[in-house]
This record gives structure tokens, sequence and C-alpha cells, in this order.
């Protein structure tokens, strides 16, 4: 394909930046356009120039292949929305008995993070049809107790995956003393309460704890004492 673009440079059909823009669309097989959304590729016509493409509103659209260069975004064949394009039915599977390899997809997808909204998004109601609150219960629970996934406190903030796995007591007591504010680690302080059992050493997690919250108490009464 480089070469059948080289030569379309040379015809002055295209411009030279546009041949590795459109190597990775004929690649990837799929792209992302602004308004049109996402699609796949169906045929690339070295001839006339032109690229022909399924979007859901716009079936067999064909566009000029130097426009399409500037204005289609390449989406790599292991992205969540070409995975729903091309093998719905595994990723169906996925959602009902590997809930964590499916957030990873989706979260790797998005460049290793993504909201609570933007994964339900992706996920209903293609691949998951059934009740989102109920997976979602379920899936929050499995995501907590794996030391890849950073899960927030509030739902706005990103969850995020990462490579280097990170205890559970760990990412509790990062957050613990991240949070400001009596509220706020009070908070963390119930998610600890919750997964004490699960902790690597649960004594040194409650003991900081405590001491913690006694120093936070203590402050609290001190510049807010009528709520104290």
């Amino acid at each position: 394909m480089k070469e059948e673009l080289e030569k379309l440079v040379a015809a002055g059909k295209i411009d030279r930046q546009h041949v590795e823009p459109l190597l990775q669309l004929v690649q990837s097989g799929y792209a992302m356009h602004r308004s049109w959304g996402f699609g796949k590729i169906k045929a690339v016509d070295t001839v006339f120039a032109r690229l022909t493409i399924d979007f859901p509103n716009k079936p067999g659209h064909s566009m000029d292949l130097g426009f399409a260069s500037e204005s289609l975004k390449a989406i790599p064949s292991d992205h969540i929305l070409a995975r729903k394009a091309s093998d719905l039915q595994s990723l169906r599977q996925m959602a009902a008995l590997h809930h964590l390899d499916l957030i990873k997809l989706v979260l790797q997808s998005f460049g290793g993070k993504a909201t609570l909204e933007q994964i339900q998004q992706v996920l209903v109601p293609d691949v998951i049809a059934d009740d989102w609150k109920k997976w979602w219960e379920v899936a929050k629970h499995e995501l907590k107790k794996d030391g890849h996934f950073l899960v927030p406190a509030k739902k706005s903030d990103s969850i995020v995956y990462q490579t280097k796995e990170i205890s559970l007591q760990e990412r509790l007591i990062g957050e613990f003393r991240a949070a400001k504010g009596l509220k706020a680690r009070l908070s963390v302080a119930n998610e600890l309460l919750k997964n004490l059992s699960d902790l690597t050493d649960k004594n040194t997690a409650v003991a900081e704890a405590i001491n913690m919250l006694n120093v936070e108490i203590v402050s609290h009464q001190r510049t807010l004492p009528a709520l104290a």
C-alpha cells in the first residue's frame, strides 16, 4: 500500500504528509471522525484516490484520501470500539465472566483512564444489556481489591489502570493520607473497615488511621468548636 500511495504523491493526487496517516488508517481498519463518529474502513481506491468507510449514519461514505488523512483518526483494532464492531459476542462473554479484563480494555482504549460515565457509555447497551448498576457494583468490588486499578471516591474522577500492582492496604492508606478534612478521612476510614480482612497488615493500618483521625478531630474541635 505504501508504494501505491507514493505513486499518488508523485502524481500530485495526495501530499507527502498524507502517506503516514493513510497507512495507519489502512492498517487499523477503523477510524474516528469528529462529527460522524466511529467508522469501519471498507475499501481504498488508489486509482481515484478515494476511501470508502461505514459510519453509523453514513454507510458506504466515500472520501478523498487527502481529506480522509486529515479528518480521520486511526483506531487500533484492539480498541474497545473496534472490538465492538468486530467481535461483540466475545466482549459480552467477557462482561459475564471477566469483569476486570473488560474494564482494563476500556481504560487502555482511552489512554489508561476513564470516568465511570465514559465506561458506561461505551458498554451499555451493546456489551452490557442487563442491569448496569448491579453489574458495576460487582465489578467495582473486584476493582478495589485488584492492585492494578485506582478507583476514586468521586464518580466524576477517572478510574486509572496502572501496570505496577499496588496492594490494597498501600492504596487505602495513600488515599487516607491524601484526604483533606475530617469528613474525607472518615470516608476512607470506612473503606478501610470494609476491607479489613483483605489488608496485609491490618493492625498497622488501623493504628495509623486512628492516630491521624485523632489529630484531625482535635484540629476540627479547635477550628469549629460549635460543630465538634
